[in-house]
């Protein structure tokens, strides 16, 4: 086993990573014995590790298994209510813990329940997929969608403890595998180099291997852990994460999240990101050519997009980090030297957009 601690003063808390870390039960003592636990469990999730995760709980006599179908469009503020309703039919209060188990899609929506029910109950996030490992459980961001975007409604709850369980990724398409490849090469061009030369030596079958899983997990949440602690409300250093997001939030948003996966779409917001640094002058040719190769090994930029450029960039408009009208974009100067808060006029975004669509 792996631990990362995520340093929130008296809130701090770990992150387990290793196969069977759920099964260690650490993160069991979180748990108020005398009240109720929720556990949202994503469907699939459940179809294929149920015995598991049922042994695992079967210490936790109050447990309630609530499954949660599958798919981002489940992730909406109408959704959240049926929860927020079955919570309150029976009798949570304000002693009760959600424990989330699923993919990022889950950990966001169970983070969010936790977060506004009675004002805030205890969490756990056990992510399943290396995207929710690497990225999503780590942080305390938690949201649901509306029509208008991607994780507009939501809230900075922490939980009390995250338990990355290698074993999950055993049954892990390869499609989901990249979502969280393409999380961890984001880390890689924004802060943790050392990711790049992992990508690089392994491959999509290579990198399955329990041991290099773990430890592609330890360094790239390690990276997140070290950048969220220093800046829990996303007031400046945080914003690095958000590389790739402004475009590739806008793709999902404009494909209504059916289609395209987390991933894909952010290696798209990255290529568009690059390109517009490439243009601005701040980026040399060497490291947009590397993105390029390790986006091609793994597969990650989608092609054939039913999109325009128009239609994009309308959906940008809504993005949480734009000001005073203007669109904003995390650009990059090198490896490890993003550029937060830039603004991009939208003439050239809807060129650099127009040229990655065009393939």
């Amino acid at each position: 086993m792996k631990t990362i601690t995520v340093p929130f003063g008296e809130r701090a808390y770990r992150v387990t990573i290793g196969c069977g870390a759920l099964e260690s039960g650490d993160w069991a003592h979180f748990v108020d014995r005398r009240e109720r636990c929720a556990v949202i469990v994503s469907q699939r999730v459940l179809e294929l590790h149920g015995a598991y995760i049922e042994r695992v709980l079967a210490g936790l006599e109050s447990a309630d298994l609530l499954p949660m179908p599958d798919g981002e469009e489940r992730k909406s503020y109408a959704h959240a209510e049926r929860y927020f309703n079955e919570l309150l039919s029976r009798g949570y209060g304000r002693g009760a813990t959600v424990i989330a188990i699923g993919g990022g899609v889950v950990g966001d929506f169970a983070g969010f329940v936790a977060a506004a029910y009675m004002r805030g109950v205890r969490f756990i996030q056990v992510p399943t997929t290396l995207l929710a490992m690497v990225d999503a459980s780590i942080g305390g961001k938690v949201a649901v969608n509306i029509s208008a975007g991607k994780n507009i409604v939501g809230a900075f709850h922490q939980p009390a403890a995250v338990v990355a369980d290698i074993a999950f990724i055993e049954t892990l398409p390869d499609e989901e595998l990249k979502n969280g490849i393409a999380e961890s090469l984001k880390h890689a061009l924004i802060g943790e180099p050392s990711l790049c030369t992992m990508l690089r030596e392994n491959d999509l079958a290579s990198i399955r291997r329990p041991d290099t899983l773990e430890e592609l997990v330890f360094r790239s949440a390690g990276f997140k852990a070290g950048v969220v602690s220093q800046d829990e409300r996303e007031g400046g250093l945080r914003a690095i994460l958000n590389f790739g997001h402004t475009a590739g939030h806008a793709i999902e948003s404009c494909l209504e999240y059916r289609g395209i996966m987390h991933g894909a779409a952010v290696a798209a917001g990255m290529q568009i990101a690059i390109d517009l640094s490439r243009a601005r002058g701040l980026l040399d040719e060497r490291v947009a050519r590397e993105y390029r190769e390790l986006a091609a090994r793994y597969d990650l930029i989608p092609r054939g997009l039913a999109l325009n450029a128009a239609q994009v960039v309308a959906h940008m408009r809504y993005d949480k980090k734009n000001a005073g009208g203007e669109i904003r974009f995390v650009l990059l100067a090198g490896v490890g030297e993003p550029r937060i808060n830039q603004p991009v006029p939208e003439g050239e975004l809807r060129a650099a957009v127009d040229d990655f669509l065009a393939g």
